[in-house]
């Protein structure tokens, strides 16, 4: 049956073909491009080809390119929804966010079912709500979590902490911060945050950090920001001897903490009033994907100890819950550069894309 309806396939196409060429040679341009048009569109190999092709170039940081084949693949009507889906994925990678929305809505309007998917869902919700269009995005998640759910398929535990989040942010003022309830729910049955440190993607920049921290005899930290720990029993298993605290505002990621590590002290509370900011309370703060998570990052940095000795890291990529990500080393040395007496970027590849900046100074 399947042999037979791809013959059929082949002969549509060569019908297509051939009157195309008559179109041609009739000099009839439009009937021919429209002709072409729709037999490239049916390509649906090629246009996976293309995708792949696009991935693998961001994946060498060679985003521009990747943007430029897209682009290309829907000019010349290679595409479908996923290239589509796609392309506004690398836009939002280059802070496009008006030519990401756009590609979002010609989804939507186009393409009911994979507007349904719960992945692009998520995604789409996550833009959406930064360009302020928070009720939208809530609707849209929502019943992405119902038409899922209805059809008896898995939903990521990500998507319902977007929602819960939404749903506070439309009953209070919206602000492009997440709340604590963001983190608690994602902290709260997420198998990544309860795996195992060694597996982390984010180990080789721990590596660097803990290398600092053995060059410059580091033998106290506090970590801003230090989640469920997960860092914390990365670097004890190392240096047994360093003298850790950690703090955040999520009470499951702090009751967490508390259950991965033994004999390290971790504090619930916010940053920005607590007494451990107020004098130098170690000989180095971190903060490792924090700043990228805070409107007020620098308000954050400028209210810590002076001649504090400080190493944080920020990404090179977007999520949820990210007020800002960075583009390169010097966006970074640019933001925050002046609160420093001297700052030093580099660059941390986890994996393909993904790339964090890792910054040591000390603040004036």
């Amino acid at each position: 049956m399947k042999n037979n309806e791809k013959k059929m396939e082949e002969i549509d196409t060569v019908s297509l073909e051939k009157k195309a060429r008559s179109y041609n040679d009739k000099e009839e341009y439009l009937k021919a491009v429209e002709i072409y048009h729709s037999l490239l569109g049916a390509q649906s190999k090629t246009i996976d080809l293309v995708v792949a092709k696009a991935q693998a170039l961001r994946n060498q940081h060679r985003l521009h390119e990747a943007v430029y084949l897209l682009e290309l693949s829907v000019q010349i009507g290679v595409f479908n929804s996923k290239v589509l889906h796609v392309l506004a994925a690398f836009y939002r990678d280059k802070k496009c966010w008006r030519k990401a929305e756009r590609c979002i809505w010609d989804i939507i309007k186009t393409d009911q079912e994979y507007a349904g998917l719960i992945g692009f869902a998520s995604f789409a919700a996550d833009v959406l709500r930064k360009q302020g269009y928070v009720n939208t995005a809530h609707s849209f998640i929502k019943s992405s979590i119902f038409l899922t759910s209805s059809q008896g398929k898995n939903i990521p535990l990500t998507a319902f902490a977007i929602q819960k989040e939404l749903e506070y942010e439309i009953t209070s003022e919206y602000s492009i911060e997440v709340s604590y309830r963001f983190y608690d729910a994602v902290y709260e049955s997420s198998d990544k945050y309860a795996s195992n440190s060694d597996n982390s993607i984010y180990v080789p920049a721990w590596d660097e950090v803990l290398q600092y921290f053995q060059d410059n005899d580091v033998l106290s930290v506090v970590d801003i920001g230090c989640g469920p720990g997960q860092f914390a029993e990365y670097a004890i298993k190392r240096l047994p001897d360093l003298r850790y605290t950690g703090f955040d505002y999520s009470s499951v990621a702090i009751s967490q903490a508390k259950n991965r590590t033994k004999g390290v002290e971790f504090i619930e509370g916010n940053a920005f009033s607590s007494s451990l900011l107020t004098k130098n309370a170690a000989d180095v703060y971190i903060l490792l994907e924090v700043l990228e998570h805070i409107e007020k990052d620098l308000d954050l940095l400028g209210s810590m100890p002076s001649r504090a000795s400080v190493v944080f890291s920020v990404p090179n990529f977007d999520s949820f819950g990210h007020v800002r990500f960075f583009l390169d080393e010097d966006e970074v040395y640019d933001r925050y550069n002046h609160l420093f007496s001297k700052l030093e970027v580099k660059s941390v590849i986890l994996k393909g894309y993904s790339t964090i900046y890792l910054a040591f100074g000390k603040l004036k």
